[in-house]
């Protein structure tokens, strides 16, 4: 009899771990790595200069390399923002041309912004 409970409890915990680790990768695919979020195209709120600080930085292009992007921000500060690679540019394929409104999403590493894609405003 302790015998069938204590395999009882065992495929009982083996049977909590195997949903936990299954629920965590399929959580894990529904949320964009680092928290960052997933844009593709142009927000409205943009516009008005509502966005993530963490996450977005938002300008004009002023400048434009391979692996490196600068841009004027609002207040006329010029920011260079470096690109890695596998950088997205959304539209697929356009080119960051100066004078165009960008969103760059990424992180903050060391004090430089490292973007993950950039958005380009129609």
């Amino acid at each position: 009899m302790r015998l069938h409970k204590h395999i009882a409890i065992a495929a009982a915990l083996a049977a909590l771990v195997a949903t936990a680790s299954f629920a965590g990768s399929t959580a894990a695919q529904n949320y964009p790595a680092y928290g960052m979020p997933n844009y593709t195209t142009w927000q409205p709120g943009w516009d008005t200069y509502r966005y993530d600080k963490h996450h977005v930085v938002l300008g004009i292009v002023a400048g434009f390399s391979p692996y490196r992007i600068t841009i004027q921000r609002r207040g006329g500060d010029f920011q260079t923002i470096d690109l890695k690679n596998g950088t997205l540019i959304f539209p697929r394929g356009a080119t960051p041309t100066q004078g165009e409104h960008a969103a760059l999403v990424g992180y903050y590493s060391d004090g430089t912004f490292i973007a993950n894609r950039v958005v380009l405003r129609p």
